[in-house]
């Protein structure tokens, strides 16, 4: 964009030669040369910036694919780094694995060893607190397995050998009678081989029953073979019908666990949800309950602090007073206790009375106790001075049953100077 910049400015100085060229009619004119310089100067400007452009762009290339090289270099090196990670593993792999079969291998011939001191020890007849102390140890299932079976082809191979060993000694003998009987009549080759070959007829007619008992051991032992074989096939089909037994209870086992616990946490969350709920009645109620005494507060702090009610109260007491005071003024032949004056307002409340009542039972009782008792005079009057102050210490109730002393009534004129309306 920088090589692109001076054109404009070109363009517009040729226009403009154009534009003055066309508006002369004289003759036309070369050039100015210091226009042909300046003109010279932006080309070569222009070129210089071109060159610079495509340096810049070069230079930009060239890092461009430094840093792809780098890159690939880099994920090479990663690749290599992996892969000799896995070379490494597989090399560990395999020398646990070799380390494992030679321990295996070690374990077996250990075991075969000890097997073999065995068979030894049991065949030269040793007794059973000799064998205690070289018992082997316990070994692992597979190897158990093919311990198991090497056992077996060990058993099968002493059988073998107990046979070939047996046939031996029954060859040995027989040429030991044979060689006896031709040292005894001595007798030359051919009569032993006649002599030998007339035994040997007398034996045939011995192999028909030994046919038979051996043919009747064979029929003995496939039946034998066959029973072992269908009972084998029972075992199989009680063992797969009570392993299917097993798997059908463990499912169902695990379903109705899973249903239960999500039965539970069902219940638990709906219980959680209502103490929630509650909550926030609760919350509503209190907030509820705070703005309704918020409210009552301040229709009570407004009620008592309205001057004007309290005015029309102290007018309505004082007009009260003047009534009362009128009335006594019209009426001195009326007592104060007269039912007159039931309905006015100037006399004691109800309550007032209740307690005066109350109080004049009390004193009348006391003095009816105090007098029966006969008490002493100093006493009464102690008792009668702490009455008049209006009051008595604070005492327990005793066991005797005795009531304390009761102040003496208030008079009437307490309560109809005080203005009490009874409301």
């Amino acid at each position: 964009m920088a090589a692109e910049a001076p054109e404009p400015q070109i363009f517009a100085n040729l226009h403009q030669d154009q534009a003055t060229r066309d508006m002369s009619f004289a003759a036309p004119l070369n050039l100015d040369p210091l226009a042909q310089q300046q003109q010279q100067q932006q080309q070569n400007q222009i070129q210089i910036q071109i060159q610079i452009q495509a340096q810049a762009q070069a230079q930009a290339q060239a890092q461009a694919r430094h840093q792809q090289q780098q890159q690939q270099q880099q994920q090479q090196q990663q690749l290599q780094q992996t892969l000799h990670q896995q070379q490494l593993q597989q090399h560990y792999l395999q020398q646990q694995y070799l380390q494992q079969q030679h321990q295996q291998q070690q374990q077996q011939l250990q075991q075969q060893a000890l097997y073999h001191q065995q068979q030894q020890q049991q065949m030269n007849g040793m007794n059973g607190a000799n064998m205690g102390a070289v018992m082997p140890a316990p070994t692992p299932a597979g190897h158990q397995a093919e311990l198991n079976y090497i056992y077996g082809m060990v058993e099968e191979l002493s059988r073998q050998l107990a046979d070939n060993r047996r046939v031996t000694e029954d060859i040995v003998s027989g040429l030991g009678r044979v060689r006896n009987k031709a040292k005894a009549q001595g007798l030359a080759n051919g009569d032993v081989i006649s002599s030998a070959a007339d035994d040997i007829n007398a034996q045939e007619s011995n192999l028909d029953s030994i046919i038979s008992e051996l043919s009747e051991s064979f029929d003995r032992a496939k039946h034998s073979r066959d029973a072992n074989a269908a009972l084998l096939t029972q075992y199989a089909n009680a063992l797969s019908l009570m392993l299917k037994q097993f798997h059908d209870y463990k499912s169902k086992h695990v379903a109705d666990v899973a249903a239960w616990h999500r039965s539970y946490r069902a219940q638990l969350d709906e219980a959680r949800r209502e103490n929630s709920r509650l909550r926030e009645q609760i919350w509503e109620m209190q907030t509820h309950a705070a703005r309704a005494n918020e409210s009552l507060r301040k229709f009570r702090r407004k009620y008592d602090e309205d001057e004007e009610r309290f005015a029309k109260r102290v007018d309505d007491t004082a007009l009260r007073q003047e009534v009362r005071f009128w009335k006594r003024m019209a009426m001195p032949e009326l007592e104060d206790d007269d039912p007159y004056w039931s309905g006015d307002d100037d006399i004691i409340d109800e309550a007032e009375k209740e307690r005066l009542r109350e109080l004049e039972l009390r004193a009348a009782q006391e003095q009816h106790m105090v007098d029966s008792q006969g008490e002493d005079s100093d006493e009464q009057h102690h008792l009668s001075s702490m009455g008049m102050m209006g009051g008595i210490a604070m005492q327990r109730e005793e066991s005797s049953g005795q009531i304390l002393p009761i102040p003496p009534p208030r008079p009437l004129s307490a309560a109809s100077s005080t203005g009490s309306t009874g409301r």
